[in-house]
């Protein structure tokens, strides 16, 4: 039927899907503070218990100016929130979280010397009955307190504890609401002060965990690192990078100007630092997560809303902590994304955010802090390996002689390397080379190749020779046997006319009176035991000397 008709809605869905909108379930204790702040409140008690039900109760009270009748009404409703535009709820989404519980309870006390009592139950089983759910309010007269309390009963959350304790709710105070606010670091500029409310307020918070008997009374402020440039560097014979502590704070910064006729700005502030400084502020369980906390914030009403590391064009995005706060930034109701990205004020704001990186922090940062922290790792390389030295003379003090003083080596091979030093020593006697007549001499020597040497036979051809410490080395390296003539070890570990696997090749080791071989269907690899050669020698010098 033709005709002009208004869309309809569905309001239960539309309160579901808010109140199911949620990444992390702490952001009602975001949404609680910051409704505080809105009120003018200068103390927040935050409680976390269980009634007598067993049910997790989060109670958020505070001192400020409290909620007239319409003002609940709009905490209960959606869409309607007037508040002005330098107070940090706007768009009367934010409570709606709280619906994803079994009871919303409130007390108000307003200016008018009035008490509300407003009760909402079952708010989260009546939205997944497709009914929207009704409150109850209750007026009395009031005993002079000021503010609001507001409980929130059984919040549905997987392992609830997990994130209503002690520690994560002031780790998430701290960092991402406006309990956490950098503001006051721009209290006394006069553009910027006119654009946010309460720029002057450090509130206090007391948190009760009452659960695990705790309770801390924190300043609500964002936590930056303590500024530590005087770090002598680091000490050869310490094993801790004394930068680990440096720290040194940028800004404040500010950038402003005006597009359109509207005027843009941003304010910027930060810390490059260390391991050490940063866990002074942050205590979380890996070095994972602290990659994953510190980098570069965008914020809006100077809390953290959007982490972009990509703005320091660094994969050390990690040493920084570094915010940058424009009011000109809109937010999705879940306030974790920024919804004009691509707004001309907003592309503005990004590129001076890029050049105070680029032109202001990095190349002081790259000049002293990580300059320091590479000459401190090239010290601690050089610092490894001289205890691994000191560690590795003794233990060949230690190790098994030779025996054959003649030798330039003196002791057992432990490795490749030394086999084909003694193999080379060998060689180079004029007495002993007669033990192995089938090589002349050595043309090149690389680990890097298939082959570990190129060496000339007495008959004047370029051989191959595989270098091993044990024989069996060279079966579990999966050698191609097509580049190899010969294998020279210092141990013959194999079982005689044993079969063994090799590149999906059989071979059998033979161990005759006249030669030690490796034999394969497409040839014979023939073996060198320096061990037994060395045997061989320390016998004809007993012999000779008897």
């Amino acid at each position: 039927m033709s005709g002009k008709y208004i869309p309809a809605v569905s309001d239960f869905s539309i309160f579901r899907e808010v109140a199911s909108n949620i990444s992390n379930p702490l952001e009602i204790i975001r949404e609680a503070i910051s409704n505080s702040d809105d009120a003018n409140a200068n103390k927040i008690n935050i409680c976390i218990d269980r009634n007598l039900n067993g049910q997790l109760t989060i109670s958020i009270e505070d001192n400020g100016d409290g909620m007239d009748i319409d003002g609940i009404h709009k905490f209960f409703n959606l869409g309607f929130s007037d508040k002005s535009i330098n107070k940090i709820g706007e768009k009367g989404v934010g409570t709606k979280i709280f619906y994803k519980s079994e009871e919303i309870y409130i007390e108000t006390h307003d200016k008018e010397g009035n008490l509300y009592i407003a009760d909402m139950l079952e708010p989260w089983e009546k939205l997944k009955n497709n009914i929207i759910p009704e409150y109850i309010i209750q007026k009395f007269e009031s005993d002079g307190k000021r503010g609001t309390k507001v409980v929130i009963t059984s919040y549905k959350a997987d392992s609830p504890e997990n994130f209503f304790n002690l520690e994560s709710v002031k780790d998430y105070i701290q960092w991402f609401t406006i309990g956490g606010s950098f503001r006051n670091i721009f209290a006394n500029k006069v553009n910027v002060k006119k654009q946010i409310n309460n720029i002057d307020i450090v509130p206090q918070i007391i948190i009760e965990d009452r659960i695990n008997e705790k309770s801390e009374l924190i300043s609500g402020i964002h936590q930056f690192e303590e500024p530590n440039e005087n770090i002598k560097g680091y000490n050869f014979t310490d094993t801790l990078y004394t930068s680990d502590d440096y720290a040194r704070t940028f800004g404040p910064y500010i950038r402003e100007t005006n597009i359109n006729g509207e005027y843009v700005s941003v304010q910027i502030y930060g810390t490059v630092s260390g391991m050490n400084a940063k866990r002074k502020i942050c205590s979380l369980n890996t070095e994972k997560e602290y990659k994953s906390r510190f980098g570069l914030y965008l914020c809006k009403d100077f809390i953290p809303c959007v982490k972009m590391d990509e703005l320091l064009d660094t994969d050390e995005y990690y040493h920084y902590h570094i915010v940058a706060n424009s009011q000109n930034f809109k937010l999705t109701a879940d306030r974790n994304n920024i919804s004009n990205i691509d707004d001309v004020r907003v592309k503005w704001v990004m590129e001076q955010i890029s050049q105070v990186v680029n032109k202001e922090i990095k190349p002081i940062a790259n000049r002293e802090y990580f300059m320091m922290k590479k000459k401190e790792e090239d010290l601690k390389k050089l610092n490894e390996k001289y205890f691994r030295t000191k560690k590795n003379i003794k233990q060949v003090i230690k190790s098994q002689r030779l025996g054959v003083e003649e030798l330039g080596m003196a002791k057992v091979p432990k490795n490749e390397l030394e086999t084909a030093l003694i193999f080379a020593s060998i060689l180079s006697n004029l007495d002993y080379k007669q033990y192995i007549p089938m090589i002349k001499y050595i043309l090149s020597y690389s680990n890097k190749t298939s082959t570990d040497m190129v060496c000339l036979s007495n008959k004047g051809e370029n051989i191959l020779v595989e270098i091993e410490l044990k024989l069996k080395n060279f079966l579990n390296h999966n050698h191609p046997i097509e580049t190899v003539d010969y294998i020279v070890c210092w141990n013959v570990n194999l079982e005689e006319n044993h079969i063994y696997k090799m590149n999906n090749k059989s071979c059998i080791f033979v161990n005759s009176k006249e030669r030690k071989y490796l034999m394969f269907d497409e040839k014979e690899l023939e073996v060198i035991e320096l061990k037994s050669i060395i045997k061989q020698i320390i016998n004809e010098s007993e012999r000779v000397l008897c």
